[in-house]
């Protein structure tokens, strides 16, 4: 087929702030400034060794901040998400200030504005700018994926992915013609190749997937590039809506009229650029998450927190590292709140598979460790995890479960692997058809149908589409088709 739906591909432009660049000696002593007719203090941030002191500090609209270097070495204060700092782009130094030095901005934007040390990105801190809005904000709705289609995107040379790289306006019109998740693909697959993280790349990428899509750029996105197009999508809502009041624009961030599939694929990019946002302080993202109003919208949210941390900060690209990771299999699950959990879980084994080289039956046996309740998710984050290992291949998938001996365990292993492969793999229908062909027991085989049907519930808004998709199955194992 010549197009393709949108959301089944699962997932720069501000005009900048006031600068000032100045170069100050030792002297940290406060000053004063003029803005309008008021008087307003200057603080002063230092950068030592080991971070900004104060790590917060509480300022008007209007108020210069002076950041002081007091460290052995250059640093250079920039907003986050790093390493583009696009929530707030003029807030950048743009360059390393020297030892003794100073740097002075103006902030002009009342918010929330987390910023970090470029040159050493785990070093972050927070200004609060006190006060109202001086210009009205756009905002910009989501659009229904349903109502977009893309063309289909084969192999891409060479040429044409370096171009990709480096030509703005060539980014922007594949974008628009091919979609997020299909571009971000050949970014993923051509960055390795050539050995460059495709990472910065990405969140240019979510950045104009929002201008040419609003929120909806959250549900079209792919993880690749370590999840950058998430990072630079929530980095343009910030930067379009402010951060007075965070929680408020992440719950109206993915609007009201998506269906259950396409909202989850929303919250759960929020929930990536969240933790990106926070320089993964899982804490701050997972409370920030708890104040969306439904508990669908909270977990889907804290699934976007998880899968960051473990496959984001796992990775330490471009400065991205959590230290919610550990040697312990079960960290930090195991140091969070019962409500967590689940979706701590259901990413937790791509961190055991790590620790483990690949031993799915240690795997198996860590899932076997966690409580009861939590098992199922548990074995259904082990199959998730299968799809990848495998290469992308449902037979050798589908071995790979067989590392969870008990028959109940297996199921859920199974029933994670093939929603896996209905949600992300090339040929969705196909490969998940052909998966479930080859479970054996009319048990199983029927749990991995019937979880087929009711993704394909989720994701065709066309009762046409899904009367199709019913008709591939094998005969006798088609319940909860129409």
């Amino acid at each position: 087929m010549s197009f393709v739906k949108l959301g089944m591909m699962m997932g720069l432009f501000a005009a900048a702030a006031s600068l000032a660049l100045a170069a100050c000696g030792g002297d940290s002593e406060p000053q004063s400034t003029t803005v309008g007719q008021v008087q307003v203090r200057v603080a002063t941030v230092e950068y030592v060794d080991g971070g900004f002191v104060p790590n917060r500090v509480e300022v008007d609209v209007g108020a210069d901040v002076r950041f002081l270097n007091r460290s052995d070495g250059p640093f250079w204060p920039a907003s986050n998400i790093h390493p583009t700092h696009q929530v707030y782009p003029g807030f950048d130094a743009k360059g390393p200030i020297g030892q003794g030095e100073a740097w002075v901005f103006n902030f002009d934007k009342p918010g929330v504005w987390r910023y970090h040390n470029h040159l050493s990105p785990t070093d972050g801190a927070t200004i609060v700018v006190r006060g109202e809005a001086t210009a009205p904000r756009t905002v910009r709705e989501a659009i229904d994926p349903a109502d977009l289609q893309f063309k289909e995107l084969g192999e891409v040379s060479a040429e044409t992915a370096f171009d990709l790289f480096n030509d703005d306006a060539l980014l922007i019109s594949y974008v628009r013609e091919y979609g997020p998740a299909n571009v971000i693909r050949v970014l993923s697959e051509h960055g390795n190749q050539a050995g460059d993280d495709c990472h910065p790349r990405a969140h240019d990428l979510g950045g104009i997937a929002y201008q040419l899509f609003g929120t909806t750029a959250f549900s079209l996105s792919g993880h690749d590039c370590q999840s950058g197009s998430y990072h630079g999508a929530l980095e343009s809502l910030f930067q379009e809506r402010g951060t007075e009041n965070i929680q408020a624009q992440i719950a109206e961030a993915c609007g009201s009229g998506l269906s259950s599939y396409y909202l989850y694929q929303c919250i759960h990019g929020v929930g990536h650029g969240v933790m990106a946002w926070t320089n993964y302080a899982l804490p701050e993202a997972l409370v920030t998450c708890d104040r969306l109003s439904t508990v669908f919208n909270r977990q889907s949210c804290y699934s976007g927190v998880f899968m960051e941390n473990v496959v984001g900060g796992l990775t330490g690209s471009m400065g991205h590292i959590t230290t919610y990771l550990s040697d312990d299999p079960h960290y930090p699950c195991n140091i969070l709140a019962e409500r967590y959990l689940s979706s701590c879980y259901f990413f937790q084994t791509s961190r055991m598979i790590e620790l483990f080289a690949g031993d799915f039956e240690r795997v198996a046996a860590a899932c076997l460790e966690t409580p009861v309740s939590i098992q199922s998710t548990c074995f259904q984050s082990m199959g998730r995890d299968t799809w990848g290992w495998s290469g992308k291949n449902p037979a050798g998938a589908l071995a790979l479960c067989d590392g969870a001996i008990a028959s109940n365990n297996h199921s859920d292993c199974m029933v994670g692997a093939v929603e896996a492969i209905f949600y992300l793999g090339v040929g969705l229908e196909d490969n998940a058809l052909t998966f479930c062909g080859l479970v054996e027991g009319d048990d199983e085989r029927g749990r991995c149908y019937r979880s087929t049907v009711a993704r394909a519930h989720q994701i065709y808004d066309n009762p046409d589409d899904l009367l199709a998709f019913c008709a591939r199955l094998e005969e006798g194992y088609r319940t909860g088709c129409p």
